[in-house]
């Protein structure tokens, strides 16, 4: 572990944002750091596998964008992410965007996130993607890439076309009911951002726009007649507010295209961003954590500190070749930590992930 003999202030390590541009999830981080003012680098990554980048410099298999590293700790998951950048104690000019705890404002912000990843709205958005002209869905590369994330490997390299646009209709009705949901609830009362007295969007909108500011960006997606500013007024508008904070000026630039309101952002390549990550000090001291006894999981497999194990998620992109390998640091209720053979500590969260014994560990001991 790199660690600093000079006394004084720690250094905040460097901040690493593995991610493509038009990545949906992405954005929500990019927002987060563009609100909080935030610097960090970006190592762009292509669409579709392989990334060189993540899976032989840093060794982490996990196939899903984005990832973010602080310093030699890499988080997984945009939850788990926004929840760690939440964390970091920042100054009073930089304030968390959270919701403060155990208030119904916090209660709104994480059903709002429900909502939209668990609850299935995202996913109903993306199969709007086969209703319009889409060229991706023209790539046999593409089709394949998306095919083995979402069976885990286990689907054939295509899409039925015409099947995935009959649910087109359906996603369209979800969606119509979430603009309903917010027009007549939440952003009825004609405040600006979704938390009530707020001056400037925080967590929760960007928990709430993420999935409508994906589609609107999709020529086509929304039939006009149906999604409109005189249909769902407060809606849009809101929608709007919430490009201009975070420094957009089309539907479909980004923050970090635009510099994310600090200086502009560093685009490094991966050997560099190795370099940065490698040679930095850890963010968090997981060794100080425990392999938690009484979680469930840690008595049914026996495990401990230590204990070789695989980490992947459970609902896309969860393929054995996709399974993170590494030396048991901690285990708790929120994440789970190992640390890989290039010396990284890879962070998953428990919500959406399985851990188990690695079978690699099993074979090479009999």
């Amino acid at each position: 572990m790199s660690s600093s003999s000079t006394s004084g202030p720690r250094q905040r390590p460097p901040i690493v944002l593995y991610h493509y541009p038009f990545s949906p999830y992405a954005k929500r981080i990019v927002w987060y750091l563009h609100l909080r003012g935030i610097p960090y680098t970006q190592c762009l990554q292509p669409m579709i596998l392989p990334r060189p980048d993540i899976s032989s410099l840093l060794g982490i298999k996990y196939r899903r964008i984005p990832l973010l590293s602080i310093g030699r700790d890499v988080y997984l998951d945009t939850r788990l992410i926004l929840s760690k950048l939440e964390d970091l104690d920042l100054p009073s000019s930089n304030p968390k965007l959270s919701a403060a705890p155990g208030t119904d404002a916090l209660a709104l912000q994480s059903l709002l996130s429900h909502y939209s990843i668990d609850g299935g709205l995202f996913s109903r958005a993306a199969q709007l993607l086969f209703s319009i002209d889409n060229p991706l869905l023209r790539d046999p590369k593409f089709l394949a890439d998306r095919a083995d994330f979402v069976a885990g490997g286990g689907a054939p390299h295509k899409f039925p076309r015409e099947e995935m646009a009959a649910l087109g209709p359906e996603a369209l009705a979800d969606l119509r009911d979430y603009c309903q949901m917010l027009e007549t609830t939440v952003l009825a009362d004609g405040r600006d951002w979704i938390l009530k007295n707020t001056d400037k969007p925080g967590l929760a909108d960007i928990e709430a726009v993420f999935v409508l500011h994906w589609v609107q960006s999709l020529p086509g997606a929304l039939p006009k007649e149906q999604f409109n500013d005189e249909k769902f007024p407060k809606v849009w508008m809101w929608v709007e507010r919430f490009r201009v904070a975070v420094g957009e000026t089309t539907p479909t630039q980004t923050a970090a295209q635009k510099g994310a309101g600090n200086d502009k952002v560093a685009t490094v390549k991966g050997d560099e961003a190795q370099y940065l990550i490698l040679g930095a000090e850890w963010n968090e001291d997981s060794e100080k954590k425990e392999v938690e006894a009484g979680e469930a999981i840690v008595q049914f497999h026996g495990l401990k500190k230590g204990t070789v194990v695989e980490v992947w998620p459970t609902d896309s992109g969860s393929a054995p070749a996709h399974r993170d390998v590494g030396r048991l640091v901690s285990l708790d209720a929120r994440e789970v930590v190992i640390e890989n053979e290039k010396g990284v500590r890879v962070h998953a969260p428990r919500h959406g992930f399985r851990v188990r014994p690695s079978s690699q560990a099993v074979a090479s001991s009999l």
